[in-house]
């Protein structure tokens, strides 16, 4: 047992728990804006049709709602929306462990969700036709803003994801 949280079936299924409650929490706090605010919710149906062109080679929509709907889309954007958080938390862990040789902290869960911001305003918005940094947006500040706190929730996730896993496994490591 001791050989299990080093190896890459116990990094693995740290990640899907991790980046699971990662992405739940930022669609927590995206549900309770929606709630309270009225933003429209996120059309992940969209992300799963962007998703569908890759195996035929296309990558860049002008824009995404010009493309045809395809058969299980929304199915599709919301396993690559979890898919996408799950790596992302293995990422994050990866670089705790080897980069940092650190447990979690509530900043650095922060800021790695910040800094992942990188892929939705320079990839996946441009791809989808809505511009760099959703520029082609009627609102893209407003749209910038919401970026920014749901990958702000996404790394509170991180942070409380992998520090449960840890208590988790001390408590199993403490029984055993």
């Amino acid at each position: 047992m001791m050989g299990l949280p080093n190896s890459y079936a116990a990094l693995a299924i740290e990640s899907i728990v991790v980046g699971s409650i990662a992405t739940l929490v930022a669609d927590l706090w995206l549900r309770l804006l929606q709630a309270v605010v009225g933003i429209p919710p996120a059309n992940w149906g969209l992300v799963g049709r962007w998703v569908a062109g890759f195996p035929r080679g296309v990558f860049v929509h002008r824009p995404i709602t010009a493309t045809p709907a395809v058969r299980g889309e929304l199915a599709t954007g919301w396993t690559f929306h979890y898919a996408v958080g799950i790596a992302y938390a293995a990422l994050y862990l990866v670089i705790l462990r080897s980069g940092l040789g650190s447990e979690p902290s509530l900043l650095s869960a922060v800021a790695f969700g910040l800094v992942v911001l990188v892929a939705p305003w320079f990839v996946m918005q441009p791809a989808l036709g809505l511009g760099f940094m959703a520029a082609r947006m009627p609102k893209p500040t407003a749209v910038r803003i919401l970026n920014i706190s749901v990958h702000t929730w996404f790394g509170v996730g991180l942070y409380l994801g992998a520090t449960a896993w840890l208590m988790g496994m001390r408590s199993i490591t403490n029984a055993i």
